[in-house]
């Protein structure tokens, strides 16, 4: 009866369009968002998370931050793999409480709000951390990319080993890869590159990781990236994050692949997307179609 009762008011929170934004002098709505959470609260302690609680959670964290010791201690025997799907819910209710952050505003310090949690984010990376040898042994991608998940908003050493470990998974391989990036450690880029140059599709989202993560450091994998990756996909993402750094190795690229797009594999759509990149990024007229114009507008950024 509980699962059914907090099914039916978590689908009226969706469907009134209850939002994280609590307004304090809407007295009943109020009432309602506090049977909500202790609806949820009660479903996780007695039957377990599940993937559909877990959802509901990560859109309307705000109004479950104020009871996160509560949330944490009903999710926290759950972070155990002898019941995958439960322990995937309950990875990633613990990720959202790791990687929550308030509204910014006037007055607010990201330094001083971290130090203000920094005892509630140790007590869940102990939970995670004790059970992370048996989590990496888990047979279940989505576990393990919730895994990954955790691990990219908790830097440390043992998440960094973590993460290159799911690396070598070819299910959760990008997921990993890209949480590494999120601790925005330079020295990690040493242990991307190979990735970044070996891998396959999956390679493709690197460059943007290095860009975003690394700035104008990162020129130099970018460049190795665009001559050496093994992907094609690589090579262009590549190619396009050096232009966002202002690097003309990246226009070089794109011409090169513009200008031997019908001797290049999958050359007609690469130049297509080429196209549109130069649109939306580097000022190419939109109304433009002829690629000799392409060619033309390329050259002149050079």
């Amino acid at each position: 009866m509980l699962v059914n009762l907090y099914a039916l008011f978590v689908t009226a929170a969706l469907l009134t369009n209850i939002t994280p934004v609590v307004r304090p002098w809407q007295q009943s709505d109020d009432r309602f968002t506090a049977k909500v959470v202790n609806l949820t609260l009660s479903e996780i302690s007695e039957t377990g998370p599940r993937a559909e609680t877990a959802s509901f959670i990560s859109r309307s964290i705000d109004l479950f931050w104020p009871k996160r010791q509560q949330l944490f201690k009903a999710t926290e025997p759950y972070i155990d793999p002898l019941d995958t799907s439960k322990t995937s819910a309950a990875l990633d209710i613990l990720y959202r409480l790791r990687a929550f952050h308030p509204m910014g505003g006037l007055g607010y310090n990201e330094q001083a709000w971290e130090k203000e949690q920094s005892g509630f984010f140790a007590d869940l990376d102990t939970v995670v951390y004790a059970k992370l040898d048996r989590l990496l042994l888990a047979k279940d991608d989505p576990l393990l990319r919730n895994l990954a998940l955790y691990l990219g908003v908790s830097p440390s050493p043992a998440a960094k080993g973590a993460l290159l470990q799911l690396a070598r998974n070819p299910g959760v391989a990008e997921q990993a890869l890209i949480c590494l990036g999120w601790h925005k450690d330079q020295k990690d880029m040493d242990d991307l590159l190979p990735f970044m140059l070996q891998g396959g599709r999956e390679a493709a989202s690197l460059p943007y990781v290095f860009r975003n993560s690394y700035g104008a450091v990162a020129v130099p994998y970018l460049r190795k990236a665009v001559a050496q990756a093994n992907s094609p996909f690589a090579r262009l993402q590549a190619a396009f994050q050096l232009v966002h750094l202002r690097d003309k190795t990246g226009v070089e690229y794109l011409l090169e692949a513009v200008l031997h797009r019908g001797t290049l594999p999958n050359g007609t759509a690469q130049a297509g997307e080429i196209r549109q990149f130069a649109t939306d990024y580097m000022g190419f007229p939109k109304e433009a179609t002829n690629m000799e114009d392409l060619v033309k507008f390329l050259k002149s950024k050079l």
